[in-house]
């Protein structure tokens, strides 16, 4: 059996509707019996009030609150976003300092990447890579790495 998508919204909608028509239908069938027709009014006007509510109330007042508690960029006070530069002279300090090598290793892998990509500064980001190499030249994660290792000529 498929699964559907059914909101409780779509549901109170389904229902308004339904009792809209078989209101109508039964003030037409009873000869027009206005009691019937006016119950069918009152539903259908319901009806029309919930999808108002629900478009021009409820909807963006639910937006609000989920954009604000999950995005808070916007929200006054906020802390602002750190920048490529910023993230780059995080970086460096970080692998000035770097005790761990697995983490120094890391750390100029991706201040090489921002070299790159952030600054497109591609000479300063090889010369983070041969620094790494000329550190730690056994390490493994530096194979891959751009600028290749220089090989000497045979």
């Amino acid at each position: 059996m498929p699964e559907t998508d059914v909101s409780p919204g779509t549901v109170v909608r389904t229902v308004f509707a339904v009792a809209t028509v078989v209101f109508g239908l039964a003030g037409i069938l009873n000869h027009w019996d206005a009691r019937w027709l006016a119950a069918s009014a009152i539903f259908g006007a319901i009806w029309t009030l919930w999808d108002v509510l629900i478009a021009q109330v409820f909807g963006p007042l639910a937006d609000w609150f989920a954009g604000g508690a999950v995005n808070l960029d916007d929200a006054p006070g906020a802390p602002p976003r750190p920048t490529p530069d910023d993230v780059i002279r995080l970086l460096e300090a970080h692998l000035a300092h770097a005790t761990d090598r697995h983490a120094a290793i890391q750390t100029g892998l991706r201040l090489a990447d921002l070299y790159r990509t952030a600054r497109h500064d591609p000479a300063r980001a090889d010369e983070v890579i041969r620094d790494l190499r000329t550190k730690y030249p056994d390490a493994p994660e530096l194979a891959h790495a751009e600028p290749p290792p220089e090989q000497d000529p045979v």
